[in-house]
């Protein structure tokens, strides 16, 4: 296969040469390539920067397997984009991309990534699909990837800890976007929260932070409470095994794939009360769905609407929500109040929509949108 040089706007994408280790190494240093780019040496030393641009690289391209190039911006290393699985055949291909840490911030691999995608899919490869898969977490890669039009198409469990979950996508040549395209600005803006860290919010009376093993005896206290067992389902009696995956696993898991920001609702001396969640639609991101519970001996106490109000105020501004939803199985009227106090309109009764381990029920529906008083 031969190789290629490609120029978008001041961004010159151009086969690496033995000069460019230097500028490779120093961007291998970012501890944040590290956490998404498997495979990537560590500590990155020079020999891998050299043995990288001199040997691998032109040996793939030889190969006709892989075609990696440099991102140039002027005579400064700005990322890397490249086409791996290279299969002429079925033609498709897997792009990957990495911004240098110095050139974040320009959607550098977006940039490139569409130049070397128009290539690929003319006259260059004839690529009838290009694939797409990343860390599930990496919300800055599949940001660049929605932006480019893939699709995405589903995860890919992992296999432990040197195999981890993968977000898979696909492009079909027609669906690359032009130059300046962006997604909605809910995806932009939950693609950059749950890209950092789960943060603490001030709630009044409360504080709302991430879950913590040592909530695990409060979160089993309160799931084994009758009247949470009785609106909320689940495994009962619950224990603290269950309270403890919880915790370290499924909550940091939703927050990774920006299904689900689970918050505890902390009282004095950082005490466990209760908790309160906040779901984006998966198929309209610009709504998402709260639903908390607070413990028997913290109820009445004004805590959950506190949490509420909090978590809202939080979705708005943070996640770009305009609408947010609360559902409760009609005759919860203790949810139902706090939902009232926090702001939300009921809207009515929805039949039968509520799935719960003891078949349909039916719910209230209320919302909250953007800017209501």
């Amino acid at each position: 296969m031969e190789t290629v040089r490609l120029r978008t706007d001041e961004l010159l994408l151009r086969p690496w040469v033995a000069a460019d280790a230097e500028a490779v190494c120093r961007a291998c240093q970012d501890p944040g390539l590290h956490r998404w780019l498997s495979g990537l040496p560590r500590p990155y030393r020079m020999t891998d920067a050299a043995a990288f641009v001199g040997e691998l690289a032109p040996r793939w391209l030889a190969a006709g397997t892989a075609l990696h190039l440099g991102v140039f911006a002027g005579a400064e290393l700005a990322g890397s984009v490249a086409l791996n699985a290279i299969d002429r055949s079925a033609g498709t291909a897997e792009l990957g991309y990495w911004s240098a840490p110095w050139a974040r911030g320009r959607r550098i691999a977006e940039r490139a990534g569409r130049a070397l995608l128009a290539w690929a899919f003319g006259a260059g490869l004839g690529l009838a699909r290009a694939d797409w898969r990343a860390t599930v977490g990496n919300h800055a890669s599949r940001l660049t990837a929605l932006r480019l039009g893939f699709t995405m198409i589903g995860e890919r469990p992992g296999a432990g800890p040197a195999d981890p979950a993968r977000w898979l996508a696909a492009l079909r040549p027609g669906d690359l976007t032009a130059a300046g395209a962006d997604v909605p600005d809910p995806v932009r803006r939950a693609a950059h929260t749950f890209g950092g860290v789960h943060p603490t919010l001030s709630a009044g009376p409360v504080t709302l932070r991430p879950p913590a093993r040592r909530d695990v005896p409060g979160i089993v206290e309160c799931r084994r409470d009758p009247l949470t067992a009785r609106w909320f389902g689940g495994r009962q009696p619950y224990r603290a095994e269950d309270a403890l995956a919880h915790v370290e696993r499924d909550v940091p898991g939703r927050w990774a794939r920006g299904a689900e920001a689970v918050f505890a609702i902390a009282g004095a001396a950082d005490a466990y009360l209760g908790s309160v969640d906040l779901r984006p639609r998966a198929d309209d991101p610009g709504v998402g769905e709260i639903g908390f519970a607070v413990g028997p001996r913290s109820r009445g106490r004004g805590h959950a609407g506190a949490a509420v109000r909090e978590i809202c105020r939080w979705g708005f501004a943070e996640l770009g929500l305009h609408r947010i939803e609360w559902r409760a199985e009609v005759g919860n009227d203790a949810s139902r109040r706090v939902a009232e106090k926090a702001g939300f309109t009921v809207e009515g009764l929805l039949r039968q929509a509520l799935r719960t381990a003891g078949g349909r029920r039916d719910c209230w529906v209320g919302s909250l949108v953007k800017g209501a008083s």
